[in-house]
């Protein structure tokens, strides 16, 4: 049994993940679950009684090149753990990102690197899928917060966030994590809950050209972008801007929307690319730099699949990363995915979606819920990996009625799971 994790009453949090996953592959259903990661690349952790110059051999073994954690690459000779700016990870010395050539391959360099004793796991480079469908604005009520019946479904199968409202309407002084496409930090109605770096507005200046608070990104006054390796997190897909604005959109502002909580600081972190193409890799750089900089909750409308659960051993990079988040009191809210195709496959019990069914404490796994309160179509679920429902879209499939901020000063409506977020 994956854990007894549940979020209750105004103290509890919940996200929702955007429905249908933009499945990079073939269309057949056969192959839905086909793994896909980026080519050449190899997430490998020595042990950490190896010294710098076995690792070095073990990583000249598959002729690898090692990367940084800012994706420059370096020389063998010049890496070294106790030196921060060559790690591939900050947070972890002895887990190297590396990049093979294309004649051996990402899967024989796993296979070499397996075989040698030093080695303590080696494992691809996933590519992670957002879980996301185009917006339909037909509605104009947010039934997920307050269902009074008005788009035909259910009286009160929702939130109940006005009456949370009564008690509570956030604070500043909770940090989320929006590691995602990245969020549109001048909306109308997002900007004044945008995270800032204090320690890195150095001199009254939002940039200075130097890492003033030492966390290794230099100028990340406002988060960072994992997608490009820069400063600026701004969102180009709207998928991340619609989560922020579900978790956090200014309340009582006479502009827009309300987010769940009208007070918070989104801290934005850009680990896709405007085609929606993300890495484990940056979800690893992503969480540790949530970790470590403050934020006590993150949102992961993301995931990745395989066929049996039992193939992936739970110990690896990014289980890694978000274990190193639980130790520090973090909470991980993760997609419990929307692969679309043959429903049967929608149990992660038998077809497990990471990072959503990683066996850690501090991963709350969330389903998507319809207008009446029952399982949307598009959603998975399972007995013992899934933690929570919350609203996401009707059962339908043809109401994208989920509203919320994306780019410009614009709303639009979604459906799926990335849209119920905090409650408290």
């Amino acid at each position: 049994m994956k854990k007894n994790f549940w979020l209750l009453g105004l103290a509890s949090l919940v996200f929702i993940i955007l429905s249908a996953s933009r499945y990079k592959g073939t269309t057949q259903e056969a192959d839905l679950f086909a793994e896909e990661y980026v080519p050449n690349e190899v997430l490998v952790r020595f042990k950490e009684d190896t010294g710098k110059h076995i690792v070095q051999f073990g990583v000249d073994s598959v002729q690898g090149k090692i990367l940084t954690y800012l994706g420059n690459e370096i020389a063998l000779v010049d890496w070294n753990p106790d030196v921060s700016s060559v790690r591939s990870f900050l947070s972890d010395p002895y887990l190297l990102h590396i990049r093979v050539p294309e004649y051996i391959g990402t899967e024989q360099a796993v296979s070499l690197l397996l075989m040698n004793p030093n080695v303590e796991y080696a494992e691809k480079n996933m590519v992670l899928h957002l879980f996301v469908n185009p917006n339909d604005p037909h509605f104009s009520k947010l039934w997920g917060m307050n269902n009074t019946g008005q788009t035909g479904g259910t009286v009160d199968a929702d939130i109940d966030a006005p009456e949370a409202w009564n008690i509570f309407t956030g604070s500043p002084n909770v940090v989320v994590a929006v590691i995602d496409t990245g969020v549109n930090y001048n909306h109308e109605d997002l900007k004044a809950n945008i995270w800032t770096n204090s320690g890195e507005c150095g001199n009254g200046k939002e940039t200075d050209g130097v890492d003033n608070d030492g966390n290794g990104y230099r100028d990340d006054w406002r988060g960072w972008n994992f997608a490009y390796n820069n400063n600026n997190p701004m969102d180009d897909n709207s998928h991340g801007t619609h989560v922020a604005g579900t978790i956090g959109a200014a309340g009582n502002n006479g502009k827009g929307v309300a987010g769940i909580s009208w007070t918070v600081k989104l801290m934005a972190i850009k680990i896709f690319d405007e085609g929606a193409y993300g890495s484990v890799s940056n979800a690893i750089h992503a969480v540790d730099y949530a970790t470590e900089n403050g934020a006590c909750i993150s949102s992961n409308s993301y995931g990745w699949a395989y066929n049996d659960p039992d193939l992936v051993a739970n110990k690896t990079a990014y289980y890694n990363a978000i274990n190193r988040a639980k130790n520090k009191g973090k909470l991980f809210i993760a997609a419990a995915g929307n692969y679309q195709g043959n429903t049967q496959w929608y149990d992660n019990d038998k077809k497990a979606v990471y990072p959503s069914c990683y066996d850690l404490d501090n991963i709350v796994s969330v389903l998507s819920t319809d207008h009446n309160d029952i399982l949307s179509s598009f959603s998975h679920y399972g007995k013992t990996t899934v933690d929570i429902g919350a609203p996401g879209g009707t059962n339908d499939g043809s109401n994208k009625d989920i509203y919320s901020t994306v780019l410009g000063n614009n709303y639009a409506f979604y459906a799926g799971t990335s849209m119920a977020s905090l409650m408290w």
